[in-house]
């Protein structure tokens, strides 16, 4: 409990002596984090058992390099986010995010439960490392910064980023940029180099977590401002420290990726790039701006998509939305600005706030999307910080006393203190209730849809999930013939919505595929492929078609191209064996002895490549195994059989 002694003085370097408040009470400082801690945790423990959803898929599940453990480290540090993943995005580069995911991968294959484990527990320390950062720079009363982290921990708006495995480059990027600002107050306070170093490696490790930590550079001398008594050139020195640790990691981000920023953004993914006119582009972007400063306020309906065909372009100057969003922010903006020497603490709320969406607001860059909840999961900090703020001035809390006793807090207004309460006790009710939507895909695409029905990407990736093998286990065939109905009439839509969707087409034929029409599946594979022309998987599909029908040599065409898109993919090297295999019976029908023995090593080739990526391939081994018997070595058909025989 606090006690009404001053706070102690903490010694610091002379002529930095007022630049951090001193700390509270460290028995109080203990009982708090430990709270936020456990509320954290508390709120997202239903997660635990959830299943791999959403983008889990491209970037762990389904993603050879990731699958590939401890031993794909070095070729994550030199690829692209999703290498690995049978797609051509090459636009991201959070190598330390992917790291992880393989080790967890190493330690608990296809199990999400560590997944989902680490990212709660992440969470819950960034929210406790929040509070302590906060209290480290900002002299005000203890418990206004413990709601202000409260409301950060119990907010809905961080569900996606939570639930989702595969946003805990959100999560770590944060936690590194909040240990990078603790290091930086100690290093203003101690003068030591160390402090400083360390600060800069955390920084490296937020960019390498997420490339949207760069906007830092533009925070960090923002906090000192605001919260320190250094001169501007000590200010200055360390700002420039931090841009060249980002100058570092853009150098290394264009030797990896060849380019900053993604390439090709399809228009789906971000519908702003429909727009006709650069003016439109902007003007849907604020508009935007304004939904996101909504759903911080009413966090409600959420959904894990906003891409076309849910928000409409602004066609008009004169669109209401857009106009109210305008003036908001500008509103906003002024008050900043005009308060920025009075070093006023609305005034760095709002710049936070500002500085953190520059890269999300599509207005200084086009991004990959449109809109998601996850990227407000950093800029909410300064939310949460104004709304305590407000608030505390609303019950004429005694801001400055860092040591008042949790009865005065109490005690001030009891009218404002019953609704911030009321408030804490609804986001916590709706985090806990959205928690649940995100357990598996079809869950989460069947709840989201009733609030975004006409959401091409929604649309697909509920059929998408319907038709998927882990989707159909245990299912009789009644159960599975209505899960591809749904998936057909899903899939009809979406195309409805926008054509030139390629996984749309993708999933068509997987439906096709399913009835046996395999013209029809061959019909839509081939225009998802013309569509995408660099997606291993489409050529894979369209190979598989033609294998179907029969039509070998084209299917082995099909199947190389799609080993050479995704070299990690033990699938199309394995496919491409069976097509060899088939080739090279049928010459050994056709007693042409010479090609017999041609393909038929090309595809003991194949099979032993496709064993080496997935040492534990039971039908690869098996066939590799049928084909030496094939070529008449039967001392390798055995050994390889009874390896593959042994497997589960």
């Amino acid at each position: 409990m606090a006690t009404n002694k001053p706070a102690a003085k903490v010694k610091t370097n002379k002529t930095h002596s007022n630049a951090f408040a001193a700390l509270p009470d460290k028995k109080l400082i203990i009982r708090l984090s430990v709270i936020l801690f456990v509320v954290a945790f508390l709120l997202y423990a239903n997660t635990l058992h959830h299943s791999y959803v959403l983008d889990d898929a491209a970037v762990i599940k389904e993603n050879s390099l990731t699958k590939g453990g401890i031993h794909s480290i070095s070729k994550i540090l030199s690829s692209s986010y999703r290498e690995g993943y049978s797609n051509n995005d090459h636009g991201t580069y959070r190598p330390l995010s992917k790291i992880m995911f393989a080790i967890e991968w190493q330690l608990s294959p296809n199990k999400p439960f560590l997944g989902h484990l680490m990212n709660v527990l992440f969470y819950a320390l960034s929210c406790v490392l929040l509070f302590i950062m906060l209290m480290r720079y900002i002299k005000m009363n203890v418990y206004v910064l413990f709601f202000a982290v409260l409301l950060f921990a119990v907010h809905p708006i961080h569900t996606e980023v939570v639930a989702n495995i595969k946003s805990r480059d959100e999560i770590m990027s944060t936690l590194f940029l909040i240990l990078s600002l603790l290091t930086v107050s100690s290093y203003l306070n101690s003068k030591k180099i160390l402090s400083l170093l360390l600060s800069v490696v955390c920084f490296f490790l937020a960019l390498l977590s997420k490339e949207s930590a760069i906007v830092y550079v533009a925070l960090v001398p923002i906090v000192i401002y605001f919260f320190s008594e250094v001169s501007l050139k000590e200010n200055l020195k360390i700002t420039a420290t931090i841009a060249v640790t980002a100058f570092v990691y853009l150098f290394i981000h264009l030797k990896v990726m060849g380019a900053i920023g993604i390439p090709n953004i399809h228009p789906t993914d971000n519908p702003i790039l429909m727009a006709t006119s650069f003016l439109q582009q902007k003007e849907t972007a604020i508009l935007i701006l304004g939904k996101y400063l909504l759903l911080l306020f009413f966090p409600h309906p959420l959904s894990s998509d906003y891409s076309f065909n849910v928000i409409p372009i602004v066609t008009s100057a004169a669109n209401a939305g857009f106009l109210i969003s305008l003036l908001l922010h500008v509103t906003l903006l002024i008050y900043a600005l005009k308060q920025f020497k009075k070093k006023d603490f609305l005034s760095f709320c709002i710049l936070f706030y500002f500085i953190s969406m520059a890269i999300a607001s599509n207005i200084f860059m086009i991004i990959g999307t449109n809109m998601a909840e996850r990227l407000l999961y950093f800029p909410s900090i300064g939310f949460c910080l104004a709304m305590a703020y407000l608030l505390a001035k609303a019950a004429k809390l005694d801001l400055k006393n860092t040591a008042a006793k949790l009865s005065a807090v109490l005690n001030s207004n009891k009218g404002i203190i019953a609704g911030l309460v009321v408030v804490l006790i609804l986001f916590s009710i709706k985090t806990i209730a959205r928690n649940k939507d995100w357990k598996t895909g079809v869950g989460l695409y069947e709840k989201d849809l009733k609030t975004v029905p006409n959401s091409s990407h929604l649309l697909l990736f509920h059929a998408d999930n319907l038709t998927l093998k882990d989707s159909l286990v245990g299912l009789s065939d009644e159960q599975r013939k209505n899960h591809f109905a749904i998936a057909q009439r899903e899939i009809d839509k979406a195309i409805s919505i926008y054509e030139q969707l390629p996984d749309a087409h993708n999933v068509a034929g997987r439906i096709w595929y399913e009835y046996k029409n395999y013209d029809a599946a061959l019909k839509e594979y081939s225009r998802a492929m013309a569509l995408n022309p660099g997606m291993a998987n489409y050529h894979n599909n369209v190979a598989t078609c033609l294998f179907a029908k029969a039509n070998y040599p084209e299917a082995a065409a099909e199947f190389k191209k799609a080993s050479e898109l995704n070299p990690n993919d033990p699938d199309s090297f394995s496919n491409l064996g069976s097509s060899y295999g088939e080739i090279g019976q049928a010459y050994k029908r056709a007693n042409d002895v010479e090609n017999a023995n041609k393909y038929l090593h090309l595809a003991i080739d194949n099979f032993t490549i496709a064993t080496q990526l997935k040492p534990d391939y039971k039908s690869a081994f098996q066939f590799l195994g049928i084909t030496y018997n094939s070529i008449g070595d039967t001392i390798n058909g055995k050994k390889y059989l009874y390896i593959g025989n042994q497997m589960k």
